[in-house]
């Protein structure tokens, strides 16, 4: 694992995380904590495209990029990404965790996310790990971007005016993705489409149910309070701290892809299980730092940032998901690596169902706080079950 793509890496993210600092605050600041907990529910929605798109044109391009050219992958791949985003925003819409008049918008940006993703997928099985970490860097930046024109330039001061900076900064974005795409190096093989898709299926079934578990396990919280007595307003405050939370996670969310790519190209089983061992220390010190910063803020400071109160204690609750995360994504990544996707599946499915048992009994008498002692406890609950599947698969 090279040393340069970590640093690539984690100074990516660092960027990235600087962007969507700045873009929080703008919303939180113009449009206030309805205003961000609506969004953070049409993110969701995004999320969800993007999850069910997985299947075939999401991580398992990466693990199949010896066996099958990227060039046979585009077309399953892109003809997935346009059923996801109607078929994935239809199914949230009828479960009734997804918001109805948002329907359009979730399955157009979810499309174009899905297809920046994919796309990222293939620059990252053919290691060109730069131009994968410049596309999500360069999204951030545009959407910053987009949102001071719309706030600032055009006096727009509406959830419609982030819908609409989020188009144009993942339009660009999927604009870009083509272009580094293309020139990639093709490989001639004699496959059908018919095998490419049961190559794509019979992997990414497995990786990416557990990536859509895992989720809504994350994310979930945000659509029980929106329809809670709490509403939009305590999901705005949630959102705010559990992207916090995702910012804590710069380092193992940097590393874990390279983890990824390294565990699926070792045969060597010791050499794989030490490189994940230091790559999985670096992570956990790299969440714990700034966890600790972020917990001595106190929530005033907070109310000053973002125009509203309520979030340190959030945050508190939420710090044993930061350390359980972490580790839970880079040993994930490892099981992923040598085709272990249903463990992954299987520990998601445990904390998902965690979560769901435990927000339900805390989100009416707890809120916003309820809901993150729940993500915690189902953090915990998964990572337990990937430290054991490790153990089994790895010894």
């Amino acid at each position: 694992m090279s040393s340069f793509h970590e640093r690539h890496s984690i100074a990516t993210r660092g960027f990235l995380l600087a962007f969507t600092v700045a873009i929080i605050l703008l919303n939180t600041r113009i449009l206030g904590a309805s205003g961000q907990g609506e969004i953070a529910w049409i993110q969701l929605g995004i999320l969800v495209v993007t999850s069910v798109s997985g299947f075939l044109a999401g991580g398992a391009v990466v693990y199949l990029q010896k066996e099958i050219p990227w060039k046979a992958m585009l077309l399953p791949g892109h003809a997935w990404l346009i059923a996801s985003a109607i078929l994935g925003i239809w199914v949230g819409v009828s479960a009734g965790f997804l918001p109805t008049e948002h329907f359009v918008a979730m399955a157009g940006l979810g499309w174009l996310q899905g297809t920046i993703i994919f796309h990222s997928q293939l620059l990252l099985a053919n290691y060109r790990i730069r131009e994968h970490n410049f596309l999500q860097m360069m999204q951030g930046g545009l959407l910053l971007m987009g949102l001071l024109v719309a706030f600032f330039g055009m006096e727009n001061h509406s959830v419609g005016s982030f819908i609409g900076a989020l188009a144009a900064s993942l339009g660009i974005t999927a604009l870009a993705s083509i272009f580094w795409v293309a020139k990639l190096p093709a490989v001639d093989a004699p496959i059908s489409t018919v095998q490419v898709i049961r190559q794509l299926w019979k992997y990414g079934r497995s990786a990416q149910t557990g990536a859509l578990l895992q989720m809504l396990t994350n994310r979930l919280n945000l659509s029980l309070l929106a329809q809670s007595s709490a509403g939009l307003a305590a999901t705005g405050v949630y959102s705010i701290a559990y992207y916090g939370l995702e910012a804590m996670w710069l380092f193992p969310r940097a590393l874990a892809p390279l983890v990824y790519t390294h565990t699926a190209s070792n045969p060597d089983k010791s050499s794989r299980i030490l490189a994940t061992q230091k790559t999985l220390r670096k992570a956990l010190l790299g969440t714990a730092a700034p966890l600790l910063v972020v917990l001595l803020i106190p929530d005033t400071l907070f109310a000053l940032l973002f125009g509203f109160d309520g979030i340190q204690p959030v945050v508190k609750a939420l710090t044993p998901a930061g350390l359980f995360g972490a580790a839970a994504s880079i040993i994930a990544h490892h099981l992923a690596g040598i085709g272990m996707h249903h463990w992954n599946a299987a520990t998601s499915f445990l904390g998902l169902i965690t979560l769901l048992v435990l927000a339900r009994e805390w989100v009416p008498d707890a809120g916003a706080v309820g809901a993150a002692w729940a993500a915690s406890a189902a953090s915990a609950m998964q990572c337990a079950g990937l430290l054991i599947a490790w153990w089994r698969c790895e010894k």
